[in-house]
């Protein structure tokens, strides 16, 4: 899953109440043998853990353009052919460059001899082999490039945890290049997470001659306490970072199981292939393409076709900016209106606990998601009523960008931060019983959506425009206000800090952006400016979305009271 801040700006109303079991008139969905089957066999017959162990023990890194990842997608292909699928490629894009990570290693020699843990970048620079050479503290205080260069040359330059940054962090890095020094070695975060990521748009003809090293944060600061004391400490590291020449063509898997009655309309089940090669990408995103094979191996057991196609897509180039998913949708653009659905997964293994949906789409959905319902007590799926679908940082934001109903399952976050693209993504790290729950519920989305009678709506599926207020934020603090604005006009400044909206006290970014989109047009936001609390006033009435937003919530609140009325028998409605 890339990373990327995101911002939720519609409401969000989880559904507690009882919830039908499937009777849409508009869906043949009367197919309880169907159900039952894909239960049982995701229960009984669960083959998701071997097709994971497999993928990683064969496959751990899958870096776009690498032939890790080429080796991986054969494997796919081969997967699908079993089943009795022809799986096809679809190039969408080319890097400069392949890059291949093989073994790494490193450790102190002298004084004391002990082994060391850290990373590199994808697409930098390795050692050419072991490199021993005596370590050395970053210097403070600026130096004569030749007084430098009698100083780190054939060196380890251990980079201070508190010196230089930015600009003057990025020139000492040049001048040790060019001073001869083996490599340059900084902290990773406190944390302990050793985080991989990296930039295609290289050249590997002009790299940076030094190897850049992030070390554990512990030995890190163990490291340079030991050279600060004068220690004499000797490193050695053999790093084996390699290049393919470029251009690299990219592709993604795409696998179709045909729809007897509407064969060209769409079901999209999905995840992305690629990953960061720190580790072995188990969870982002193994367990996605796990999912995703083991959704299609039951769905062919069942043996009846689904009304319309189920394709499966396996995409390359998530990480680097969703180039493979971007490419689908541009390359099938014909198609996209015959697209019922997209359901992606890729947020680790832990279990799926919801789905958004907009008004319009909210009954089918809760037929749809009925037998999801009762499928496991310690694991609840709720539908959340939302005012617009939104993209996000996976593969299905291309879809929602070009009117497709696309969707990232919602789920538990817990314990992901510690596998997402850090040495820790492995196999070992998985819920495998979570893992196999998530089987079951795709399996039950994708064949419900599949069989019904219609397309999802997308009536209204873009929420109006998110109101705005015209500043720069770290936090709740304004970092700069734009002119014409909304909180120019009210008077806000640089540094003011924004306490509460309409009486509400706001302590997070993700709090004000909610609380501002709430509501009546005009917004009465309290700031902090100084030692002085400022009441002003944010009027949205002559925004010309404002008409479409009071509408829309005003339905959400219907909606919403409606659904509440249903799941409280006293409350006589």
């Amino acid at each position: 899953m890339i990373s990327t801040s995101l911002l939720f700006l519609a409401l969000l109303v989880p559904t507690t109440f009882p919830l039908p079991r499937i009777q849409l008139a508009e869906a043949r969905l009367e197919t309880p043998y169907a159900v039952s089957e894909l239960v049982r066999m995701s229960r009984e017959d669960s083959r998701v853990a071997a097709t994971l162990r497999e993928l990683t023990d064969l496959h751990p890194r899958r870096l776009t353009a690498s032939k890790g990842l080429a080796r991986a997608f054969d494997w796919a292909a081969g997967e699908f052919r079993e089943l009795g699928l022809e799986p096809r490629f679809e190039a969408w894009g080319t890097f400069p460059a392949g890059f291949e990570r093989g073994p790494w290693w490193g450790r102190v020699v002298y004084p004391d001899a002990r082994p060391l843990e850290f990373i590199t970048h994808s697409w930098t620079r390795g050692t050419d082999g072991p490199r021993r050479g005596m370590a050395v503290l970053e210097p403070e205080g600026e130096l004569l490039p030749e007084t430098l260069a009698e100083l780190v040359a054939g060196k380890w330059v251990v980079l201070r945890g508190e010196g230089r940054s930015g600009k003057q962090r990025r020139a000492f890095l040049t001048a040790c290049d060019e001073s001869g020094a083996f490599g340059v070695i900084s902290r990773g975060p406190e944390s302990g997470l050793l985080v991989t990521g990296g930039s295609e748009s290289v050249d590997p003809e002009d790299l940076d001659r030094a190897c850049r090293i992030t070390l554990l944060h512990d030995q890190h600061v163990a490291l340079e306490a030991q050279l600060a004391s004068g220690a004499k400490t000797q490193l050695e590291f053999d790093i084996d970072n390699q290049f393919t020449p470029g251009p690299v063509t990219n592709h993604n898997l795409v696998c179709d199981l045909l729809g007897a009655e509407f064969p060209d309309e769409y079901v999209i089940v999905q995840a992305h292939l690629d990953g960061w090669d720190g580790a072995e990408g188990a969870q982002d995103n193994g367990t996605g393409v796990a999912t995703t094979l083991e959704v299609a191996r039951l769905l062919v057991a069942l043996g009846t076709p689904p009304r319309r196609t189920i394709r499966f897509v396996l995409y390359s180039g998530e990480e680097q900016g969703l180039f493979g998913s971007a490419g689908y949708v541009r390359d099938h653009a014909n198609e996209l209106e015959r697209t019922s659905i997209v359901l992606n997964h890729d947020q680790g293994s832990n279990y799926l606990r919801g789905i958004t949906a907009t008004e319009a789409m909210f009954p089918t959905f809760e037929a749809v998601f009925a037998p999801v319902m009762e499928l496991d007590p310690e694991r609840p799926f709720a539908i959340e009523l939302v005012d617009g679908i939104t993209g996000g940082a996976s593969d299905h934001a291309p879809f929602v960008q070009a009117g497709v109903p696309a969707f990232h399952w919602k789920q538990e976050w817990s314990g992901y931060t510690y596998v997402h693209h850090t040495q820790h993504d492995t196999f070992a790290e998985v819920r495998m019983d979570d893992v196999r729950h998530s089987v079951a519920v795709i399996a039950l989305a994708a064949h419900g959506f599949a069989e019904l009678d219609d397309l999802v709506s997308r009536r209204e599926m873009r929420a109006p425009e998110p109101r705005r207020m015209g500043v720069f934020l770290s936090g709740t603090e304004v970092t700069g206000v734009s002119p014409d604005s909304r909180a120019a006009a009210a008077g806000w400044q640089k540094g003011d800090v924004i306490l509460s909206i309409d009486g509400t006290e706001v302590a997070s970014r993700r709090e004000l952006t909610r609380r501002l989109q709430e509501g009546g047009p005009e917004k009465r936001v309290v700031v902090q400016r100084g030692e002085e609390r400022l009441e002003t006033l944010l009027d949205y009435s002559d925004d010309p979305e404002e008409d479409r937003r009071q509408a829309r919530l005003a339905r959400l609140e219907a909606l919403r009271a409606e659904r509440e009325a249903a799941a409280d028998p006293e409350s006589g409605q």
